[in-house]
């Protein structure tokens, strides 16, 4: 048996500050410097992290570099 590489720990408290100040915040925008500073992780795993939102449709590219919350998938749109 090999033993895992990942701290398993560290990568659970990673996903819950993504969901603590991403997901259940409708109202943020991001880039790849605001996540690395969020969540304290290299650039090349914030980077993962906004693609992996993105494909999943939580968050989309308002302009180039900046990343904004989507819709739920079959969420009632707000009105203003």
């Amino acid at each position: 048996m090999t033993s895992e590489r990942r701290n398993i720990r560290v990568r659970a408290a990673v996903v819950q500050r993504v969901i603590d100040t991403i997901v259940q915040n409708p109202s943020v925008t991001l880039s790849v410097s605001t996540m690395e500073a969020w969540l304290g992780v290299p650039m090349e795993a914030a980077q993962r992290i906004l693609q992996r939102l993105a494909s999943s449709g939580l968050v989309r590219e308002v302009q180039r570099g900046v990343w904004a919350r989507g819709t739920w998938p079959g969420a009632q749109r707000e009105w203003y």
